[in-house]
Order: C-alpha cells, then structure tokens, then sequence
C-alpha cells in the first residue's frame, strides 16, 4: 500500500507552457519526460519512468492536459501491470488543478487492478509562486473495497529558485517542500519531500525524506517533444 500512495503522490504534485504564461506541468502533446528513481544510500535502481503527454484540449476555458505514466523496472519490462493515466486543468493564468481524489483512485486501479473511488480536495500549483509562498494544503481520501485510506500534504513551502544540471538537460526551478501524512487500516506514514517544478516541464527532481536523510532522488533524464 505504501509504495503505490508514494509513487501516486509525486505523479500527481507536479507542475506547462501554459496560456497566458507557463505553468508547472507538460502541456504539450506528445512530450515524453523519462525520469530515473534511485535510492541515494547504495545507488540501487527504484524505477524508470516514462510520462508521455497524450492529449491536450481546451475545455470550458481550461486546458484539459491528460498524461500516461510507465514504470519499468531494471531489466526494462513493466513494473506494473498497466500504465497510470492522469488529468489535469489549467486556467488561463497558467495555475494547474487537478482533483487529488479521483486521480489517486485511477492510480490504484492501475497500480493493483482493483477499483477505487476517491474524494477531496483539487490541488493548486500557481503559475507565479515564489520563494517565501505558502501553497494550499491538499487533503484526499480513497475507498478500496471497505477500506478508506487518507492522504494529507501540507507545509508546502516554495524554499528557493535555483538551477539544476541534470542528464536531461540544465532547468531553473522552483523548490518546494513539502510533508506527506498517508494512513489507513494497520497503515501510517510520514514523508517530506523536496521537489524542483520547472516551467513547461513539471518537476526535473524530487527527493524523498526519511528520519532526516535523503531516502531517494528522481532526476529527469530526458526529454522528447
């Protein structure tokens, strides 16, 4: 249950050449952004991941952004059974939206073939954050069965700009922290993350927090428009 609520959740809170300006997603049809998951201790490989941008509409005002994400493992062959398929909206400043529960609930159903349904709140990446901001806390709960697991990010907190060089090419980001409360039946975990959301890209780096410690860092490698 754990792997599958952490993997959803760096999906999912990720910043888009956007309308008006650009935003904090990929945003154009046909971009594949290709990241490596590695744990820092001992440099064991987590995943490769694959998320290609499969369409992009204009829906009641809004730019309707749908992405498919591939996991694979070491050897190449899939990590999980099928891809996991997201949704988010953009307005015409450039702020992204997407609905928290309904996407967790499409990831398990992807992740362990089961269905879901999910509630809460849409989550907000604002197109102009800047260090110093404060992002709004997103609360999500999903239904599996009879099981209801919650999932809470909040102290999300835009820390600094910086520029990043990484395999995929050199980015300037924003950072944000943020902790992760996940629980449920016999379940509970705490998480912080640190994230770097690039424009017109999403997140080129995300590093997971254990006890203190870098626990694992995905790092964009590359990019195909």
């Amino acid at each position: 249950m754990r792997t599958w609520i952490k993997t959803f959740l760096l999906i999912f809170f990720i910043p888009c050449s956007g309308l008006k300006a650009q935003c904090y997603f990929p945003d154009r049809a046909g971009t594949t952004l290709e990241y490596v998951r590695k744990y820092v201790k001992d440099g064991k490989f987590c995943w490769r991941h694959m998320l290609t941008v499969t369409g992009v509409e204009d829906v009641d005002g809004k730019r309707k952004v749908t992405t498919s994400s591939r996991f694979l493992k070491v050897n190449g062959k899939p990590l999980y059974d099928s891809d996991v398929l997201e949704t988010v909206y953009v307005d015409d400043e450039g702020n992204v939206h997407g609905d928290v529960g309904e996407s967790l609930a499409s990831y398990i159903k992807a992740r362990v073939g089961v269905n879901a349904t999910g509630t809460g709140d849409f989550s907000a990446l604002p197109y102009d954050m800047q260090p110093g901001d404060t992002l709004p806390t997103v609360t999500a709960k999903v239904k599996v069965g009879p099981l209801t697991y919650t999932v809470r990010v909040h102290d999300r907190k835009v820390l600094r700009e910086e520029t990043i060089s990484l395999p995929g090419g050199t980015f300037k980001c924003m950072v944000v922290k943020e902790r992760r409360d996940e629980s449920g039946p016999g379940y509970h975990r705490e998480v912080i993350t640190d994230t770097w959301y690039c424009p017109g890209i999403g997140y080129a780096r995300h590093d997971t927090y254990r006890k203190g410690k870098v626990e694992t860092s995905e790092i964009l490698y590359s990019v195909k428009r």
